[in-house]
Order: structure tokens, then sequence, then C-alpha cells
């Protein structure tokens, strides 16, 4: 059972997710400390280490997808993981079961294979839960794996997993489900909804600017109201992103962000010039930080947003929801298997 209802209602004044986006019921109210998931943390990376076991599931929609499953499964093989056939495939529409009859099975690794959409989506199955994940970033952007050090190459992402360590990070939250990176109101939300999927496959990241510029003729700003830190801030704005660690789209926006923080980072660009979204965007491109008069940041572990008139809100860069919402910080939430020398990373 999931905490959701038909997809055509509203929530709270707030369209409704997608059911495998849901928070499973039993995930509610998990009790947890620092402590008590560090200690969970040890332990795990140690069984890892021992018990070389784990669970394939590649998302058939994913970009390449259907290329590299068959590679996958070879090179983990060859890196001495035991791949359960029960469980591991190469699948679209059965990931989410898959993977919850996994770990009601006793697994402790599952390996996922897609992009950020993809991981957004099986993200409820892990949270707050004593199982890893491990990640081949086989999408368009891989943003989630771009921020925590993992290699967007096949072989390399695999020795990560076969060579890597467990560690804890957080993730977003907007009402009954997670997400790895980033929210954003705006045009973000706009190339989400009208992007089509042919041509994100055949162009990859290429297909990001042509459908923004598609959208631009019909792009407006919006008057926006975030509340955080016991207080709000209503403006003009041409976007708002909400950011739980530093990529989206596969290019670094949000720099201040950090899926350890244990906080979230908001950007607000504010008024309603189109032009200005887009000198900003150029620059964040080219590694640029934007001025401060341009994007106001905030830093909260919750936020509230609505705008008038509503906008629709990317999550991973899949839109799903529209405003208002309330988004949180899930702390410690999710472990994941990383690089050993990402340092920063615990």
């Amino acid at each position: 059972m999931y905490l959701t209802s038909d997809s055509r209602d509203e929530i709270a004044g707030a369209t409704p997710l997608a059911r495998e986006r849901a928070v499973p019921v039993q995930l509610e109210g998990t009790a947890w400390t620092r402590d008590s998931r560090g200690i969970a943390k040890a332990q795990l990376d140690a069984e890892l280490n021992a018990v070389r076991r784990a669970v394939l599931l590649v998302n058939r929609r994913s970009r390449r997808g259907k290329q590299f499953y068959r590679d996958a499964t070879r090179l983990l093989a060859a890196s001495g993981i035991e791949l359960d056939p029960k469980y591991s495939a190469l699948t679209g529409s059965r990931l989410s079961t898959l993977i919850s009859d996994a770990i009601a099975d006793g697994h402790r690794l599952i390996i996922v294979g897609g992009g950020d959409g993809t991981l957004s989506k099986v993200l409820p199955h892990f949270v707050y839960r004593d199982v890893a994940l491990g990640i081949l970033p086989l999408g368009t952007a891989n943003s989630f794996a771009r921020c925590l050090g993992i290699p967007l190459d096949l072989q390399s992402a695999v020795n990560v997993i076969t060579s890597g360590k467990v560690v804890d990070v957080d993730v977003g939250r907007i009402g009954e489900a997670y997400f790895c990176t980033v929210a954003s109101v705006g045009l973000a939300a706009k190339i989400a909804r009208h992007m089509p999927p042919r041509l994100k496959k055949w162009l990859g990241r290429l297909a990001y600017p042509l459908v923004a510029l598609a959208q631009l003729r019909r792009f407006a700003g919006f008057r926006c109201t975030v509340t955080a830190n016991g207080q709000s801030t209503t403006v003009d704005a041409v976007e708002v992103r909400v950011a739980n660690a530093a990529y989206q789209g596969g290019v670094e926006v949000v720099r201040e962000a950090n899926a350890e923080s244990r906080d979230l980072v908001a950007h607000i660009t504010t008024g309603s010039s189109i032009r200005k979204l887009l000198s900003v965007w150029l620059r964040l491109t080219a590694g640029v930080r934007p001025d401060p008069d341009e994007v106001k940041t905030i830093r909260s572990r919750r936020f509230t947003i609505d705008a008038v008139p509503r906008q629709y809100v990317a999550i991973d860069g899949e839109a799903f929801i529209r405003t208002p919402l309330e988004v949180s910080v899930a702390e410690q939430a999710l472990f994941v298997v990383v690089p050993s020398d990402q340092d920063h990373l615990e």
C-alpha cells in the first residue's frame, strides 16, 4: 500500500505523485539516530566486502540500458560478484517490484543501471533501510553519479561497486516522494514535461538546449513565495531550484549543495526577464557563479514553495507535480556505494 491517490486527484493543493515515487507505508516513522546509522553503515560495508552477492537491475528505457546490460553482467561476474538470476533483469515496468522482492529476500546490495529519473523512482525502496544502492550511470545527465564521484564509463563504475565504500547521504523529500539531486520550478520543469523521449535517447544532453529554445517562446515568469527558517520571501522569479546536491542536467548549478550537509540549498532567480534567465544558465554551464543580486540563496532543512500562476516541478529531471509543495531533507537516508577515494563522503 502506498500513500497516494489517483493521479488526477489533488491533495492539499498539489498534484499527487506517481505510484512508483510514493513512500511505502512501512517506511513511515522509521526510528533512527545518527549513531545507529553509522553502526549499520559499518556493518553493511563489512558484509558487502565479505559476501560478493548482488542483484543487477537495468532500466530498459534508459538511454543506454539495453546496450550495456550484458556488458555489466559480464564485468560484474568477472569481478567476483555473484548475481542472483531470480531478480536480475533488464526491465522497465517491473523495476520497483523486483527491487522490493529482492530486498524482502535478504539482498543487501542492489545495483541499478539507469539515469537520474530511474534512481529517483527507486529511492523509496532504499531510504532508511540497511540496503546499499550500487549505481551504474546509464542515463543522459547522470547528475547524482557526478555528485558522488562515480565514473560515467561502465568499467570504472563496476570497479566502484567491487572496490568502493558504503556511505550514507541525504536525499530530498517532497510530500511522499524522495529525490536525489534537484527539484526545480520554471523552465527546467517545462523542458522535462516537453522532452520527447526519442530525442533525448538520440541526442543525449544536446536535447536539453534544443527543447529549451522551443519552450522559451511560451515561457513566462511567476510570482513566488518561498518560506524557510521561519521567514517568507515573495518575489517575481523565473526559476526556483532546491538542491540536495550540486548537479542538475549534468551541470554543476548549485555549488553550495552537498549530499552530506544535512540541509538543502535554494536558488531563486529573481525578476521576470527571460534574457536574465538565459544569462544565468549560460554562466552556470561555463562554470561561472551568477551574481548574488540575480540569484538569491537560502539554506534550510525545509522549504515551502508556492507560485502564481501554479507551476510544474521537475524532480531529478522529470516533471510530475505542481506547486504548492513542501521540500525537506531526509538526513543520512541512503546507503550508496561510492569510490573509496571520495574522502568528503562518509
